[in-house]
Order: C-alpha cells, then structure tokens, then sequence
C-alpha cells in the first residue's frame, strides 16, 4: 500500500518499488501552473533534485537559461538592445554577423557553463586571418556572455576574466585607404566629365563628383533629398543615410551612421552646379531623393556605385580602391590646402578629433615641411 507525506511545499510518498517520490506544484516562466515530480533512493534524494530543479527555473526567470550556450545569450541581448532602441537595424543586423561567427564554431553549440577556457583561448586563435577590428569585436562578444552569465547567476565567477583570456592580434597588415593622388584625380574628373551612361544604365557620376567635393559618405550622398541642398546658405544638410539592415533589406534611416554625422557641409564652388544639375536630372519618387533607381524602383545602394567606380579606375589607370577613397581624397585636398583639422572634422562628421588626425597622419606627416618653411618666413618676418 502506498504512504503519502504531505509537506508545505509539496507532497511527499513511498512507491511500492521501493522508491520516493517528490511531487510539487510550480509557476513556469510563461506564468503557467505546473506540476512535477522527482523520483530518488531516499526523501532526501527527492529534495535535492527538487532543489537542483528551482535554482535553475529561478536562473531562467532571471533570462538567462542554465543550459545556454554563448550565441544564444549573446542573441538576447542584441536583441534587447535593438528594442530598446541602443542600436538601430543596421546595428543590430552587423551584431548578429559577428554572432554567427561564433555560432559557427564548435565552442557555440555547448552550453557556456561546460565549456573548458582552453577551448575559447582555442578558439579566437583561430581568428587571426580576420581584420583586428573583427577579432576585437568578437573577443568583446565573448566578455559580455560571460559577464552577463556571471552577473544572471548562471556561473559563480566569472572563469573569462580570471583565465586572463587575451585578445589575439590579427596576421592582416592593417589596411589603410588612400586617396587619389593629384594627377589620378585629373584624370578621373576628366573621364567622369567625358562620360554618357549606355543602353539606359544607371548613371553615378554625380554621386561620385559629390564625393569628392564634399567627403561625403556614399551612403549619405544616396539619401540626399532636393531640399537637402541649401544654395542660399551655401551648404548641404546631411541628416540621413541608405543603410542595410535585418536580412539586408535596404531602406532609408534617417539620422547619418555617427552621431556627428548630422551636419552641414558647405558647397564648393566646383560642387554647386554638379548639384545644380543632379536637382535638374532628378525624377519623382516617393521618397525625395535626388538619387533613385526609376528602373527598379528602390534605393540606390554603395555597392552599385562602387562596381561603376571600379570601371572608370580601369579606365583611367587608377589602381582599383573601393570609392571610399574619394572621402580621403577630398580630406587630403582639404589637408594641403590648410584646412584646420578641427574644421575638416566637422565636416567629415567625425565623432572625434583624435579620428580625424589619427585616419590621416601619414598626410599630416609630409605636411610638415611646408609648416616649417612657414614658420621660417613668420619668424624672418618677425627679426
């Protein structure tokens, strides 16, 4: 005959088989009463897997689950990020990217609790034909799962950090994107000038023209709408981009890719009527733009401009550099020109001074000769 000892928290009874049973009601994580039962040798057997059982629904109510590996909190908290508006779509897209290079390495299918720190240490040295900036960012992935593990009580100290886990350092030379040199821009302003768009193709001359004359970012140029373009004050109002983002959906974000990047640009006197001509070329469209692909009825992506900036580099005998390069040409202009660099970072909309001097040094550098023969004829001046 079974015996059956009721208690507080549950229920408590001996089996005919010569087993316990341990039978308590519980509210899941969804809020829905359950019932469950833990079987055992003894009652005390029963208690702690009974025990055992709530320390780890209590973890998963914290949101966070015991058996979780490093992809999946990781995908937690990018996606709460993205909710709660810390990064936009374009953001959160790139976040998963980096989580997927984890998720495809064996260390993202086991929970993050089993995993041994040799096999992580294993792992990011398997990292080093990536950029730095890559390896940096997943190492930093790698920190915050572990944080947050520690911080949800999942693990009771954090093994990521007193591992004393280092950040590998990349094999890739660090790549630097550099601007086209004066006669090189002489001849692509010749080409692009001389070039009529066949068989009805789409035409990114002008985009190309405004980058040079502006250090614009691609993106910003494909997003520039009729009334960016102020004439009267002698400026373009830069206040959106065309960004990629969630399954690479393509669309318009207002607001430019750094918090600086929302910002006037003035208008040189070689740029006004490349624009005055684009405004003139424009077709209507549902957005504003000045730039939009009638053909296929959707926004005009970097990518397109960039294959078209290629070809005209094959034509003119430029070596093939992404149109980027136009940016840091327009920055080198502007560099010898003595543009103040406090200047030139506004107008590049960068967030910082020390990105300015630091994404330029090597112009800066040869800049000093010129400074000193200035210095020498202020001060010959002066005695």
């Amino acid at each position: 005959m079974l015996q059956k000892e009721s208690k507080s928290e549950g229920s408590l009874r001996w089996r005919s088989n010569g087993t316990f049973e341990f039978r308590v009601a519980y509210y899941d994580i969804e809020g829905k009463r359950k019932v469950k039962s833990f079987y055992g040798q003894s009652d005390v057997v029963c208690h702690r897997k009974a025990e055992k059982f709530f320390e780890e629904l209590e973890k998963e109510k914290r949101g966070i689950g015991i058996h979780d590996t490093i992809p999946e909190i990781l995908k937690r908290k990018c996606k709460e990020d993205f909710e709660l508006n810390y990064v936009g779509e374009q953001g959160y897209s790139r976040n998963l990217d980096t989580i997927a290079i984890i998720e495809r390495n064996y260390i993202g299918s086991i929970p993050l609790i089993d995993i041994p720190m040799p096999m992580i240490d294993m792992f990011l040295r398997t990292l080093t034909d990536y950029s730095q900036s890559l390896i940096s960012k997943v190492y930093r992935y790698i920190r915050v799962a572990y944080q947050t593990a520690y911080n949800k009580g999942i693990i009771e100290q954090n093994t990521f950090e007193t591992a004393n886990i280092r950040c590998p350092k990349s094999n890739k030379p660090k790549k630097k994107v550099t601007g086209l040199t004066k006669a090189e821009q002489a001849r692509f302003v010749d080409y692009l000038e001389q070039h009529e768009a066949q068989n009805g193709r789409n035409d990114y001359k002008a985009q190309l023209m405004i980058a040079l004359y502006s250090g614009m970012r691609m993106g910003e140029i494909n997003a520039l709408k009729t009334d960016s373009i102020d004439f009267e004050q002698g400026v373009i109002h830069v206040s959106s981009t065309i960004s990629s983002g969630l399954n690479n959906r393509v669309f318009l974000k207002e607001g430019a890719k750094t918090s600086a990047g929302v910002r006037d640009v003035p208008i040189m006197y070689r740029l006004k009527p490349i624009l005055q001509q684009a405004i003139e070329n424009a077709s209507e469209n549902e957005y504003g733009l000045l730039f939009y692909d009638d053909k296929h009825d959707k926004f005009i992506t970097t990518g397109q401009v960039n294959e078209f900036f290629k070809r005209a580099c094959d034509k003119c005998d430029i070596p093939k550099r992404g149109q980027h390069s136009l940016r840091h040409t327009f920055a080198t202009r502007c560099i010898e020109a003595d543009i103040s660099p406090v200047v030139l970072k506004n107008w590049l909309g960068h967030t910082d001074i020390h990105i300015t001097l630091d994404t330029y040094a090597d112009v800066f550098s040869y800049m000093h000769n010129d400074a000193i023969m200035k210095l020498d004829n202020y001060i010959a001046k002066i005695v």
